[in-house]
């Protein structure tokens, strides 16, 4: 709250973190993060809240979900308020006001 009792428009935001190589869709060079800041009103379900921002953001539907079958694809990892979640979990995932979510590539082989 702010000294004046009212809602600060921070609060009403949830931080979204994008990271290397999933930036190259959003018109990044891929090499640096991207941080998004959305206002959100009420909960939501994490899915529900990306489907929402691919009108805005069309590169959501090309890097981090697929829209038609309602999952995230596998070559992203999620993470929720500093918690790993699988794209299993994360489709179950509420997101409120504050959250941050963090969204980077799959790292694989040896």
């Amino acid at each position: 709250m702010t000294t004046s009792g009212k809602r600060s428009f921070q609060d009403r935001l949830i931080r979204i973190e994008i990271v290397p190589w999933l930036t190259h869709s959003f018109g990044q060079r891929g090499s640096s993060r991207l941080v998004l800041e959305e206002e959100i009103d009420k909960e939501i379900s994490l899915i529900d809240f990306l489907a929402s921002l691919s009108k805005k953001y069309p590169a959501m539907s090309q890097a981090i979900i697929d829209l038609q079958a309602g999952q995230f694809f596998d070559h992203v990892n999620i993470i929720h308020n500093d918690v790993i979640i699988g794209s299993n979990e994360a489709v179950k995932q509420v997101v409120r006001k504050g959250d941050s979510i963090v969204f980077l590539p799959a790292y694989v082989g040896g």
